[in-house]
C-alpha cells in the first residue's frame, strides 16, 4: 500500500461514499478493516513512528470526506425534491450543455439551473428539457414556463429505476416546455460545429448501409442508440457483447493513442504529439457526450499522454483510482450507474489479468501464449464484472468470454473503417458505402457468432439480484486469490468459484409467498408455493406497453426465478395475457400453462394457444373440481370454475377461479367473474373463510358482491389496477362492501407491488421494500 499511496487515499475517499450511499452495515466493518490494514502497511514501512500516525490521520480524513461529500450531496437534493409534484407549472432558467434530436422529442440538457415554483426558487442539479421545436444552440441561456415530470421509482422488484438512474447522471427532473421566456447567452460554435457533424455522421450511415448496421455504427461511433433494431440489439445483450456498440474505453483509446503513435513516428515531440491527441479526445468527448466511460477513458489517456511528456511512469492503477473518486466527488450518486461500475471494473480486471501474466513464464509457443492471454484477460473482466452485471441485470451470458474473442480483435478494425467511411460519406455517398462494406460483414459475422452461442444448451443464466453480502464473498474471494497467487500456489481453483457464487443467489424458498405486482390496469401474480414450486396468475395490462418485457420478466429474473411450473391464465382479455405473450416469446422457460375447460374458443386464446405450442409448452386444461398437488401433497390448487352459457358465455363469464392452499393460508383468484358467476360459484362449492382474497375485476362494481365477500370473509384483499383508468376501478360500492366484509384491503395503485408471505400474512409494499 505505501507504494501507491494515491491510489489507497482515493479508494478510501471512494470508500467512505460508498458506505454513506449503500447504506450497508458490514460496509462500515469493511471501512474499519481497510483502515487497520493501511495501518499495519504503514507501521511495516515506517515503524512506530509519527509518520506511520500522520498517514493513518491522513487516510480517516480521506474516508470522513467521502461520507461528508455524500451527506452534502444528499441533503441538497432534499432541500427542494420534496416541494415538487408531478405535472406542476414551473419557472426554469439554465443554459443548454448538450442536445439530441429524437423521433419523438428535441432534448435538451440544461445547467447552472435555477427552478421557481410559486413564489420559491431553488438552484438545482442538471434538468432535461423536453421540447417539441428544436430552435436554440448549445450555449445558450434559455427561461422557459413549463411542466415537471418527476422521474419514477421502481414499482415492482427489478423493474427499471428512472430516478436512480437519472440521479447518477445529475439530472433532478425533466421539464416538458409550455413557452419560452427569453433566450440570452452566446452560442458555443465548437460545440454546435461537433453536434452538426454528429448529425452528419448518422445521416452518413444511414444512407451508406442498410438501416440495422447503421444503427448499431451510430451506436459504436456517436453514441446514440436510437437507429438500433431491437432484435439485435437483445441478441448482442443475450451473448455478452453489448459493450462493443456502447462508447467504451477502448474505442476512445484506440483514437488518441493511434494520432500519437502516428506523430512521434512523423518526429513530433511529446508535447505537440500528446496536445494534438489530447484535443482529439476531448472533441471526440465532446462530440458523443461525455459518457461515463468515455469521461474515464479520455481521463486515463491524459494521463498517460502527461506521463510520457514528463518522462514519467504511468501506473494504470493509481490513474483508475483517482478518476474513480473524482467522479465519485463531482456526483456521489454515479455510485448507482451500472455503466460507471461496469466501465472501472472492467479496466480493473484488464489490469489484474496482466499482473497474472507478468506473474507466468511463457511455456508455449507464441501465438498459443497470445490465446491464452486473451482468455485470461476476457475471464478476468468477467470475474470483475459478473457480479455487477447480476446486481443490475440479473442474467449472464454463460459463453460470452468465448464469443469476445471472436469480437474483439475485429474492434479495432470496425471501428476505424467506421469513422473513416463516415467521414468520407459526408462527402461521396458512394465512397462511404464502399468502404463500409466490410464493417456490413463484420457484423454479420457478429451476428452469425452470437445466434451459435445462442443456440448452446445453458447460454444464459438467470441469477436474480446479488445481495450486497454476496457480493462481498465474491470480491473477498478475488482477493483471496491475489494472496493465493503471491504464494506461488495454483490458481486452477478460480475456476471452480465462478459458477459456486454465481449459483448462491438462487436458493429454494422455503416459506409460501405471494406478489401481487403492479402492471398497472391488469393483473400478475406470482407465487411461490414453499417446496420450490413456482406459480404465476395471468400477466398483462391495457395502459402499460411491454409490460411482460419491462415489468414481469425483471422481476422474475430479479427474484432469480429460472423458471415458472404452472402460469395460470384466467381468461384471454389483453389485461391478462399480453404481459404472458411477451414472456414467451423471449422465450421464459415456463413448464405448464394452466386454462379453465371452459377458455372460449376465440381468436386471442387461438393466438395465445398458437404461440404457447410453437414453444413446446404443455397445456393443462382445468374443470371443476380438478387439483393440481405439491410433491409432498404440502399444498394445491383446486379449480372452482362453473360453466356459463346463452348470453354471458364470455371470457369474463368463463375465467378461471382458484382457490390455493398452502401452509395452512389460503386464497381465492378468480379473474374477471361478476356476480351472477359468483353467486352461481357459491351454489356450487362451500367455500370457507379465506386468508387472501384478489378483487375480482379489478375490484369493480359489478363484481365483489356482498354474497360472496359475507361467505369467504377475507383477512386481506388486494385490488390490482391503475391511479388513472377509463374504468372507474375500484368501483366506490364494491370498495364499501369490501370494507364491511375484510379486515385489510390494499391497492397496487397506491402501494406498488404488494408482498404477502407467512402464516399471518405479513404485508408489505413495494415502497417499504426499496
Amino acid at each position: 500500500m505505501e507504494k501507491r499511496k494515491a491510489a489507497c487515499l482515493s479508494l478510501a475517499f471512494l470508500s467512505g461514499i460508498a458506505a454513506a450511499e449503500y447504506r450497508r452495515q458490514f460496509l462500515w466493518y469493511g471501512v474499519a478493516l481497510f483502515v487497520f490494514l493501511w495501518f499495519v502497511s504503514m507501521k511495516q514501512a515506517y515503524g512506530i513512528r509519527a509518520k506511520t500516525f500522520l498517514w493513518t490521520a491522513v487516510f480517516a480524513a480521506a474516508l470522513c470526506s467521502g461520507v461528508y461529500v455524500s451527506g452534502r450531496h444528499s441533503r441538497f437534493l432534499h432541500a427542494y425534491e420534496t416541494v415538487w409534484n408531478d405535472q406542476e407549472k414551473c419557472l426554469v432558467q439554465g443554459e443548454i450543455y448538450k442536445r439530441e434530436i429524437k423521433q419523438e422529442a428535441n432534448l435538451y440538457y440544461l445547467k447552472n439551473c435555477r427552478l421557481k415554483i410559486g413564489q420559491s426558487q431553488y438552484s438545482t442539479n442538471h434538468i432535461l428539457l423536453n421540447r417539441k421545436t428544436d430552435e436554440n444552440s448549445i450555449g445558450e441561456i434559455l427561461t422557459i414556463k413549463g411542466t415537471i415530470h418527476t422521474f419514477s421509482s421502481p414499482c415492482n422488484e427489478g423493474n427499471y429505476d428512472e430516478k436512480s438512474y437519472y440521479q447518477s447522471l445529475n439530472i433532478d427532473v425533466q421539464v416538458d416546455e409550455t413557452e419560452v421566456i427569453s433566450v440570452h447567452g452566446k452560442k458555443d460554435v465548437l460545440r454546435e460545429a461537433l453536434f452538426g457533424l454528429k448529425e452528419q455522421l448518422k445521416e452518413s450511415y444511414r444512407k451508406a448501409m442498410p438501416e440495422k448496421d447503421a444503427g448499431v455504427l451510430t451506436a459504436m461511433t456517436l453514441g446514440d442508440k436510437s437507429l438500433m433494431d431491437a432484435k439485435r440489439r437483445k441478441t448482442y445483450q443475450s451473448a455478452g457483447i453489448s459493450h462493443f456498440y456502447s462508447i467504451s474505453g477502448l474505442h476512445i483509446s484506440m483514437l488518441g493513442m493511434a494520432l500519437y503513435s502516428l506523430l512521434r513516428k512523423r518526429g513530433k515531440s511529446y508535447a505537440v504529439s500528446g496536445a494534438a491527441a489530447a484535443v482529439l479526445l476531448f472533441g471526440y468527448g465532446e462530440m458523443i457526450g461525455f459518457s461515463v466511460s468515455a469521461s474515464r477513458a479520455i481521463g486515463m489517456s491524459v494521463l498517460l499522454l502527461y506521463a510520457k511528456f514528463r518522462g514519467r511512469s504511468y501506473d494504470r492503477m493509481t490513474a483508475l483510482a483517482l478518476l474513480a473518486a473524482y467522479f465519485a466527488a463531482k456526483n456521489p450518486k454515479i455510485l448507482h450507474h451500472a455503466g460507471y461500475l461496469l466501465s472501472f471494473g472492467a479496466v480493473a480486471g484488464v489490469i489484474f489479468a496482466e499482473w497474472m501474466v507478468s506473474c507466468r513464464q511463457r511455456d508455449s509457443p507464441m501465438p498459443f501464449c497470445r490465446i491464452r492471454e486473451g482468455l485470461l484477460v476476457s475471464f478476468c473482466i468477467q470475474l470483475m464484472t459478473v457480479p455487477i452485471m447480476c446486481r443490475f441485470f440479473y442474467e449472464i451470458s454463460v459463453y460470452s468470454v468465448l464469443v469476445n474473442l471472436a469480437v474483439l480483435p475485429c474492434m479495432g478494425v470496425l471501428l476505424g473503417m467506421g469513422l473513416f467511411g463516415g467521414l468520407m460519406g459526408c462527402f461521396c455517398s458512394f465512397s462511404g458505402k464502399v468502404l463500409l462494406y466490410p464493417c456490413h460483414l463484420i457484423l454479420q459475422l457478429f451476428d452469425q457468432v452470437c445466434i451459435a452461442s445462442l443456440q448452446l444448451p445453458f447460454s444464459s443464466l438467470i441469477t436474480g439480484a446479488l445481495s450486497w453480502s454476496q457480493m462481498l464473498l465474491w470480491y473477498g474471494l478475488l482477493a483471496f486469490l491475489l494472496i493465493w497467487k503471491k504464494k506461488k500456489q495454483n490458481l486452477s481453483v478460480l475456476l471452480f468459484l465462478l459458477p459456486v457464487c454465481i449459483l448462491l443467489p438462487t436458493p429454494a424458498q422455503s416459506s409460501w409467498e405471494a406478489d401481487l405486482l403492479d402492471v398497472g390496469q391488469g393483473d400478475g401474480i406470482y407465487l411461490a408455493l414453499g417446496d420450490g414450486t413456482s406459480a404465476f396468475i395471468d400477466g398483462g395490462s391495457s395502459d402499460v406497453s411491454k409490460v411482460g418485457t419491462y415489468r414481469i420478466l425483471p422481476f422474475l429474473k430479479y427474484r432469480g426465478i429460472r423458471q415458472i411450473d404452472y402460469w395460470f391464465v384466467s381468461h384471454c382479455d389483453a389485461d391478462h395475457i399480453n404481459g404472458l405473450s411477451e414472456a414467451v416469446q423471449e422465450g421464459y422457460p415456463i413448464r405448464n400453462l394452466v386454462v379453465s375447460k371452459y377458455m372460449p374458443d376465440d381468436a386471442a386464446w387461438k393466438k395465445l394457444k398458437t404461440l404457447v405450442k410453437k414453444r413446446g409448452i404443455p397445456i393443462l386444461y382445468m374443470k371443476p373440481g380438478d387439483t393440481i398437488r405439491g410433491r409432498k401433497n404440502d399444498w394445491s390448487i383446486r379449480c372452482l370454475s362453473v360453466p356459463m352459457e346463452g348470453a354471458k358465455n364470455g371470457r369474463n363469464e368463463n375465467s378461471l377461479a382458484i382457490f390455493l392452499q398452502v401452509d395452512s393460508v389460503t386464497a381465492f383468484f378468480a379473474g374477471d367473474i361478476g356476480e351472477e358467476e359468483e353467486q352461481k360459484l357459491l351454489k356450487r362449492w362451500s367455500l370457507p373463510n379465506v386468508d387472501l382474497y384478489k378483487a375480482s375485476h379489478h375490484g369493480s362494481d359489478g363484481s365483489n358482491g356482498t354474497m360472496l365477500l359475507s361467505r369467504i370473509q377475507p383477512r386481506v384483499a388486494v385490488i390490482s389496477c391503475s391511479m388513472r383508468n377509463r374504468y372507474g376501478h375500484p368501483g366506490t360500492h364494491a370498495l364499501r362492501r369490501l370494507e364491511e366484509a375484510c379486515g385489510r384491503i390494499y391497492e397496487t395503485r397506491t402501494m406498488g407491488q404488494i408482498k404477502i408471505r407467512g402464516r399471518n400474512l405479513e404485508v408489505t409494499g413495494m415502497s417499504v421494500l426499496e
